[in-house]
């Protein structure tokens, strides 16, 4: 990556990001009803709400803020500067217009002008960010030229997938790392009625096998001049703080290290152990086990019943305020073991042997 050319990571990442917040402003994408009769879809831009809730404006705010940050890394270097911030906000303020203009035809969904004011600050706020942060990241930084991030669009849709799945860790699996669970999409599955000591052997092996794969993803985006060993030993670090993160907002300060079960302690252990010792492999026998690993903890996970450990200390799980957004991470747990299926397959399609 090039300062030159610019960041294909910023640009293929600010696309995927594009995709979640629509996602999230529709969802849930169902019940499409035409606006009142006499009732333009457009009506909500007359009027300032009369009730504004502090943790709405907040929390729009910060959902756009990384849509700014990374149009205008995008933008770079065709447009720097004061250019890129303010298309960054004009962009920002029309992806969230259209968006509001869109939840008029959805009855469980409520637009107002508040909701385009803290998007659209949320938007230049993140323009303004990237464009101080722009010299010491793209020009001078470790992540310009190449020195940590590797060459090619391989490698920045593997660092997208590192970073899906730390942001699917949002959602409160029942298993850690348990990503791929489609039984609210399709129906619930018969699974097989595992005792409690049975049930800690098969979440330390979706565990550490999710781990291992999101490892591998993030070695495959990464130059060997990088410091491999240090960020392979901060994903995990990462993902139980997310995961902590989420317990404590969505359930309160006393779940916070509920889903902390005794499987997923030792999935942590195996899975760091696997990740070092796979380091001497060669690239296509890194990506021909994540095949293997993510195939396994999929079809675990939909087979396995709820974990006894989990259940027992968080017994419903109520989204409430945080309902859509509850949907988009519930969403990318499903999604992401089958696309970091996709990615491997592709890529050992591709003949990469490294």
């Amino acid at each position: 990556m090039s300062p030159r050319q610019g960041s294909s990571l910023a640009r293929e990442l600010c696309v995927v990001y594009v995709l979640l917040i629509i996602y999230a402003s529709l969802h849930p994408i169902t019940t499409w009803r035409a606006p009142a009769q006499g009732t333009s879809p457009l009506a909500w831009m007359q009027m300032w709400p009369k009730a504004v809730l502090p943790f709405d404006l907040a929390f729009n705010f910060a959902a756009y803020l990384p849509f700014g940050a990374l149009l205008t890394w995008a933008l770079y270097p065709r447009l720097r500067g004061i250019a890129a911030v303010v298309l960054a906000l004009l962009a920002g303020a029309l992806l969230s217009a259209l968006l509001e203009s869109l939840q008029s035809y959805l009855p469980s969904r409520a637009s107002s002008l508040a909701d385009l004011a803290s998007n659209s600050g949320g938007a230049l706020a993140g323009a303004l960010l990237a464009a101080v942060l722009t010299v010491p990241l793209l020009e001078r930084g470790r992540l310009a030229g190449g020195r940590w991030i590797g060459e090619g669009a391989n490698a920045s849709r593997a660092l997208i997938l590192v970073g899906l799945w730390l942001f699917a860790q949002l959602f409160p699996e029942s298993m850690l790392f348990g990503h791929g669970n489609i039984n609210a999409y399709v129906g619930p599955i018969s699974g097989y009625p595992f005792t409690s000591a049975e049930f800690v052997r098969v979440e330390t092996a979706v565990s550490a096998a999710s781990l291992f794969a999101a490892g591998t993803l993030l070695l495959s985006g990464l130059n060997p001049a990088a410091p491999r060993l240090l960020l392979l030993a901060l994903l995990p670090v990462a993902a139980c703080v997310v995961r902590a993160f989420s317990q404590l907002i969505l359930f309160g300060p006393e779940y916070t290290w509920a889903w902390l079960t005794p499987g997923a302690v030792r999935g942590l252990i195996v899975g760091a152990v696997a990740l070092w010792a796979m380091l001497t492999l060669t690239r296509a026998m890194r990506l021909a086990l994540v095949v293997v690993a993510v195939t396994f903890a999929t079809v675990v996970v939909n087979f396995a019943p709820p974990n006894p450990y989990y259940v027992s200390t968080v017994q419903e799980f109520n989204p409430g305020r945080y309902l859509n957004f509850n949907g988009l991470t519930q969403l990318l747990s499903a999604a992401w073991p089958f696309l970091a299926l996709l990615y491997a397959m592709f890529a050992l399609a591709g003949g990469e042997r490294r």
